[in-house]
């Protein structure tokens, strides 16, 4: 039976929306290397003639079926195997806006906001 209220949706205690199950979101992938992504993205856009395939990075942790022993393998960005596991979320980093002070029509102080002279906070 439900609560009072509750009409089936998700729960409100959630981080956020849930991550897509793809390789490119677990902790165990290895994303192939840049020269690659960029020679693909070159190919895709049309600025090289010469075909390339599409990067793929690399599990030692891929499960496609249950019961079955974990497995080394090349996979794409976009493959999702039974053992998925997020990484955690990236650090929001702050400090390096750039500001800009005026008195007036002048500018007083410009630069980093860590910068910021302690008569401007």
């Amino acid at each position: 039976m439900t609560s009072i209220g509750h009409n089936g949706g998700p729960s409100l205690d959630d981080d956020g929306p849930p991550t897509p199950r793809y390789c490119k979101y677990c902790l165990y992938w290895s994303p192939p290397s840049d020269w690659e992504v960029r020679a693909y993205e070159a190919f895709q856009l049309g600025l090289s003639r010469r075909r390339v395939k599409r990067p793929s990075g690399s599990c030692d942790h891929v499960l496609t079926q249950i019961g079955k022993p974990l497995a080394s393998s090349a996979t794409v960005d976009t493959f999702g195997c039974l053992n998925f596991s997020a990484k955690p979320p990236m650090p929001i980093t702050r400090g390096r806006g750039f500001v800009t002070i005026y008195e007036g029509d002048r500018i007083v102080w410009q630069g980093h906001e860590e910068d910021l002279p302690d008569e401007y906070r």
